[in-house]
């Protein structure tokens, strides 16, 4: 199951790594307050409770970090992640020269790729002379900590993020009302995160579109056509039926208001996935929204129709 962990901010995912760490070291766990920690977001001294196994307890001064990221589709293999280790690598040297670290963990939502993951794990265990290290990625995080854990679920509340879903025709009837109704109160944050483009509504090969809106293949085939693709039929559906016209005429209004504002601005987006997840926590954030997940199937069925993005 895929929690959508991107969707969860830099404190909340840290305090997400610290309970966890609860359960497989033990609730003696420190967690330190934002700021500088000397490179450590918690701490836990003594014998694990059951990491990395119910038979095998590593023991001694234990330093967690959690590294978050809003990339959907981010990698341990990423060139900015290896920077991350770059850095971390310098803090644990540090720590060890003072005798505050044994066994050092690092929690990221990042997919944990074998060959790039590896080569990071025994990069920090060769350069800082640590044995016991672990750089705890997606996967392990979904099917080890959190699927097993309905409390950990509930508390985080991951549930309301997580697919598939059903998407039915109230889902969509919800969204566009939501969206039409809160566009507005966040349009002045957009426009200072995006440039105006110039648009027409001509479709265009996919391939090219995504090359020139900088939208990763990756992102294009685990996202948009794995998980989004399957409900555009319902959304065309919706909005061809001529009892819905009150819908689809707010639905449009959204579509021409995100035309002239959506445009990759490379100071503060890498992608343009991250500025599907910068619009999404804007529309949802604090909304009472039925069906909220779904705003990035709309927002993906927008892209594929070519109402929004460079074309």
């Amino acid at each position: 199951m895929d929690y959508r962990l991107e969707l969860l901010d830099d404190q909340q995912f840290e305090n997400l790594a610290n309970r966890i760490c609860q359960i497989i070291l033990g609730l003696g766990v420190i967690s330190f307050a934002t700021g500088k920690d000397g490179g450590r977001d918690g701490k836990f001294t003594g014998t694990a409770n059951k990491y990395p196994s119910d038979k095998i307890n590593w023991s001694g001064k234990f330093i967690i970090q959690a590294k978050h990221t809003s990339n959907p589709i981010a990698s341990c293999s990423d060139s900015d992640f290896k920077k991350i280790i770059d850095e971390e690598i310098k803090k644990i040297k540090e720590l060890k020269s003072t005798g505050d670290i044994d066994c050092y963990l690092i929690f990221t939502n990042r997919k944990y790729t074998g060959i790039g993951g590896e080569q990071l794990t025994k990069k920090i265990q060769t350069e800082t002379g640590l044995t016991n290290v672990a750089i705890i990625g997606k996967e392990s995080l979904s099917n080890l900590y959190i699927n097993p854990n309905r409390e950990l679920i509930k508390e985080f509340r991951l549930d309301l993020h997580h697919i598939p879903f059903e998407f039915s025709e109230e889902d969509i009837k919800s969204i566009i009302i939501g969206f039409h109704k809160e566009f507005q109160n966040i349009k002045s944050i957009i426009e200072q995160e995006v440039n105006r483009i110039k648009f027409d509504f001509d479709r265009i090969k996919i391939e090219e579109k995504n090359k020139k809106n900088e939208l990763s293949k990756d992102y294009y085939e685990n996202e948009i056509l794995s998980h989004s693709l399957q409900d555009f039929d319902k959304i065309e559906s919706f909005l061809s039926n001529p009892r819905n016209e009150e819908f689809k005429e707010q639905y449009f209004d959204i579509a021409a208001e995100l035309r002239n504002l959506i445009q990759l601005k490379r100071s503060n987006f890498a992608t343009f996935e991250e500025v599907f997840v910068f619009i999404y926590k804007k529309i949802s954030d604090g909304n009472k929204i039925i069906g909220k997940r779904h705003i990035f199937t709309l927002l993906h069925y927008m892209y594929y129709e070519c109402l929004i993005g460079v074309k």
